[in-house]
């Protein structure tokens, strides 16, 4: 069963799942509409290897049956740990249309790690493969399934598809995002389907559709790889997997990265002769500081550059910065944001007050295209509409942009900051 902190933070169903509501503005939805429209468009390209949207939507839907058939409930979460981006895709969408919520986790995790996702979490099923099944061995899920066991599709194929499917909606959670502080405590992010379903589309409204591909080089589920792929389903466009890192073939196509993980992948253009030239390249997870932007500018003059700040290992944008080709480019300093379409960003003190332009104190948000609720942060207010917390000291500036300055003082464990 679901941690009792993630059991009151679901929100209740509001429909029967034999009459499900706005399919389309649910993840899986969008994504079924996309497969009936175009079944044999190429949904993941990953090396040498592809999977369709059809081909995902039908397996997705087997999987989800089988979800039920181990009494997986409306709410429940489900641990998604996979090798390669097509299990992860199909594993996704199972999850979601049984209704249940996707706790996506990177490949490499240390028995610790794996113990403290299981235990916010709550989940008592896996969704794995056979490279990655061991780091659930002693971490209290008790069951596991093995994507890539072929016998397992054989049952599922065998099988009616159940017609409770799907079961998702669009104010009902889709992922329970984790992350780890500094003290190894696990956190979680809570997101609805319907935030983000909006905060793809204002980036689509911003910069345009995804175009005919996304390209990641990070590993399944990572913030990179859930921003890229949910913004390439809603433009029915193809992620396109690059484990090895850039390589030949992504001129004229977006590239989305890690903030942290693009100072490696600038080095490494920097050491080609003939770099590949996507039209654009997005940044998630981190600020993103001027001598970064100066660097691109340098070895892509002609590429755009978004910068997505998403702190707390979250993937969903609270601010966000664009450089275009031409533009002037920040000198020096600290990062200055600007709040992300439907957030409002504040600056608070460690008693939770709003501060005004030019005070530090920690950057905070709340919207409607950002997590409903955290759990296992027991310094952080819950309830709906939650004052969600950063990390990182800032302060407001005159024309209501916020700079970012560094680490935040946190309030000390056990005391909860006061939204106010």
């Amino acid at each position: 069963m679901p941690s009792a902190e993630l059991r009151d933070s679901v929100r209740p169903g509001t429909r029967s799942p034999d009459h499900p509501a706005e399919p389309l503005r649910t993840l899986d939805g969008l994504f079924s509409r996309a497969a009936r429209r175009h079944p044999r468009a190429v949904a993941v390209r990953e090396g040498p290897y592809t999977l369709s949207y059809g081909k995902a939507d039908t397996l997705s839907a087997q999987l989800a049956t089988a979800l039920l058939g181990t009494e997986v409930q409306l709410g429940d979460p489900v641990v998604v740990h996979c090798a390669d981006h097509r299990q992860a895709l199909v594993a996704q969408l199972a999850v979601m249309k049984a209704g249940g919520v996707c706790v996506p986790v990177p490949r490499d995790l240390s028995p610790g790690q794996t113990r403290r996702i299981a235990a916010v979490s709550g989940a008592e099923t896996v969704l794995c493969g056979r490279a990655t099944r061991e780091a659930w061995d002693h971490a209290g899920c008790r069951r596991r399934l093995l994507l890539d066991d072929p016998e397992l599709w054989k049952r599922l194929g065998a099988r009616s598809v159940d017609r409770a499917l799907p079961r998702s909606a669009p104010a009902e959670p889709a992922y329970l995002l984790t992350a780890e502080d500094a003290g190894d405590r696990s956190s979680g992010h809570l997101v609805d389907h319907r935030a983000w379903h909006l905060a793809m589309a204002a980036r689509s409204e911003e910069i345009g559709p995804a175009g005919r591909a996304v390209a990641v080089s990070e590993h399944p589920v990572g913030p990179a790889a859930l921003s890229a792929m949910w913004w390439a389903f809603g433009s029915g466009s193809t992620l396109l997997a690059q484990p090895g890192g850039l390589v030949a073939g992504l001129d004229g196509t977006v590239a989305v990265f890690e903030s942290a993980e693009y100072t490696h992948v600038l080095d490494t253009l920097a050491r080609e002769l003939r770099p590949p030239r996507p039209r654009m390249v997005v940044l998630v997870g981190a600020p993103c500081g001027p001598e970064v932007v100066a660097r691109h500018v340098e070895i892509l003059p002609e590429t755009a550059l978004r910068a997505e700040f998403a702190p707390g290992g979250s993937v969903l944008p609270w601010a966000v910065s664009m450089y275009r080709s031409g533009q002037s480019t920040p000198i020096g300093g600290s990062p200055v944001v600007g709040a992300a379409p439907g957030v409002r960003l504040s600056v608070r003190g460690v008693l939770g007050e709003d501060l005004r332009a030019g005070q530090a104190g920690e950057v905070c948000a709340r919207g409607r295209t950002l997590p409903f609720d955290v759990i296992g942060d027991h310094s952080a207010p819950g309830g709906g509409g939650t004052l969600l917390r950063s990390g990182f000291s800032g302060r407001r500036n005159p024309d209501g942009g916020v700079e970012l300055t560094g680490p935040a003082r946190r309030t000390p464990p056990g005391e909860r900051l006061v939204d106010r």
